[in-house]
């Protein structure tokens, strides 16, 4: 949900922004007749350039102050009009007090009024776009399935305003009873909290909590609990209407909720910065390193009898499972045996080439392929098969939160020798460490230091 709000956040905030332009654009030829000032007489184009970059920055400003560029307020104000009039006279403000203080510009004030005119128009009429659009049952959204914690009229009322959200569509799977809780609910079905959460049976993106103030005290009772099945988890507070806390607090709609698990990998930088960043080097390094990957396949597949790519499933991002690539290192198995036999160092059924390839991690090179398909990243978690995670996420405290980043080829605990056969809770102390520190630095950072440790790192398997 939170990635939602970010990716329309962000796609209103160019629109806006890039608004001056048009207008500028549009007051131009009305005013001129063309838009290539080279060829109008009397006129200076250096000056209108140089007004539309100080332009710009009193838009951003303008439109930054009054929220004209903020998904949070576009539906409180019906047209936009109050705040769209308050910004533009800001902007025309601004203009005339650059022509006092620097009169050798020399600029049509037909034009500066028309321009800020248009640019009026316009604002109204892109914030007014994205609002019917967004409401527009016809415009295709991705149906976000929810888990709701409460049962009472406060979680039935939350459901149905949260079904009211703009750009955000949502499926009810389950909803959880605290103790003593009313059931007021009747769409999906209803589990106790006092149960055991099978998360097998369960199939949800995200966990919204909703009740009352009056009972905030019974999260901590099951928050454990919900934590373990590395899914976002959000709750819904009745804080005020306008009330806006950044980071911890986001609005969506008249809705306001609250990250109460660690979520720092939903940030816009590791969403989009790093999806990018993993999207172009991925590509680059199939183009670059595509005869080695021949090499390999030729090599993997004369050696011996079976495919070039071993096929397995692994868990990924909010516990969904994926098919993950490897160079085949070994010889070939039942796939009961190689979903739940651990691999050791020197294992034998490890072929003579397999041996080299996973001693300087070759086989993963496939891997750049799960990478440009958004399954994995470079720098993440490493993914494990789904035997040995519902045996790890009963075993070892807080498993699960691993999976609240995108796995990767190489991560932290690989390159601090936590490779192969070593201690899992190591490596999850780890893992762990990464998602709270995350930054496109530390990526990297990882990356760099992964190119000079696989050759000589001896937890290899």
């Amino acid at each position: 949900m939170i990635s939602r709000v970010y990716y329309y956040n962000l796609l209103l905030r160019v629109f806006v922004y890039l608004l001056p332009l048009f207008s500028f654009g549009v007051a131009t030829y009305a005013r001129f007749g063309s838009v290539r000032l080279q060829h109008v007489n009397s006129v200076v184009p250096q000056y209108y350039l140089v007004l539309l970059l100080f332009t710009e920055i009193a838009w951003i400003l303008a439109a930054t102050y009054y929220k004209l560029s903020s998904v949070s307020d576009l539906f409180w104000e019906y047209t936009g009009i109050r705040a769209a009039f308050f910004a533009c006279f800001a902007t025309f403000c601004l203009q005339t007090a650059l022509l006092v203080f620097f009169n050798q510009l020399i600029i049509s004030r037909i034009f500066i009024v028309l321009s800020n005119a248009i640019l009026f128009c316009f604002v109204v009429a892109v914030r007014n776009f994205f609002r019917l659009t967004s409401k527009s049952s016809n415009w295709p959204r991705k149906c976000e399935k929810i888990l709701v914690v409460g049962t009472d009229q406060y979680a039935r009322r939350s459901v149905k305003l949260m079904r009211r959200i703009p750009f955000f569509r949502c499926e009810i799977q389950a909803y959880l009873q605290l103790p003593g809780q009313p059931i007021m609910v009747q769409d999906a079905p209803v589990i106790n909290a006092g149960e055991p959460l099978n998360s097998e049976s369960l199939n949800f993106d995200e966990i919204v909590v909703a009740i009352p103030a009056q009972r905030y005290l019974q999260v901590s009772s099951v928050l454990d609990s919900l934590q373990e099945f590395g899914k976002p988890v959000r709750a819904i507070f009745d804080l005020g209407p306008r009330l806006s806390v950044r980071e911890k607090l986001f609005q969506v709609g008249r809705l306001q909720m609250m990250n109460l698990a660690i979520s720092p990998v939903e940030s816009f930088a590791y969403t989009v910065l790093k999806r990018s960043f993993d999207l172009v080097f991925a590509i680059l390094g199939v183009f670059f390193l595509s005869p080695l990957l021949l090499a390999i396949a030729v090599v993997v597949k004369l050696s011996s009898r079976g495919p070039v790519l071993f096929r397995q499933e692994r868990v990924g991002k909010h516990g969904k499972h994926f098919t993950l690539f490897k160079f085949r290192s070994m010889h070939c198995s039942s796939t009961a045996e190689s979903d739940t036999i651990w691999t050791t160092r020197n294992d034998p059924r490890c072929t003579t080439i397999g041996a080299i390839l996973r001693k300087f991690s070759l086989d993963e090179l496939p891997q750049l392929f799960n990478v440009i398909r958004g399954e994995m990243s470079l720098v993440g978690p490493r993914p494990e098969r789904p035997y040995f995670v519902a045996k790890f996420r009963t075993d070892i405290q807080r498993y699960n939160m691993r999976h609240r980043c995108q796995v990767g080829i190489t991560g932290w605990a690989q390159i601090n020798g936590l490779r192969g056969d070593t201690s899992i809770s190591d490596r999850l102390q780890h893992d762990l460490y990464y998602i709270h520190n995350w930054s496109l630095a530390l990526d990297l950072q990882i990356i760099a230091r992964t190119m000079f440790i696989v050759l000589r790192d001896e937890n290899g398997v």
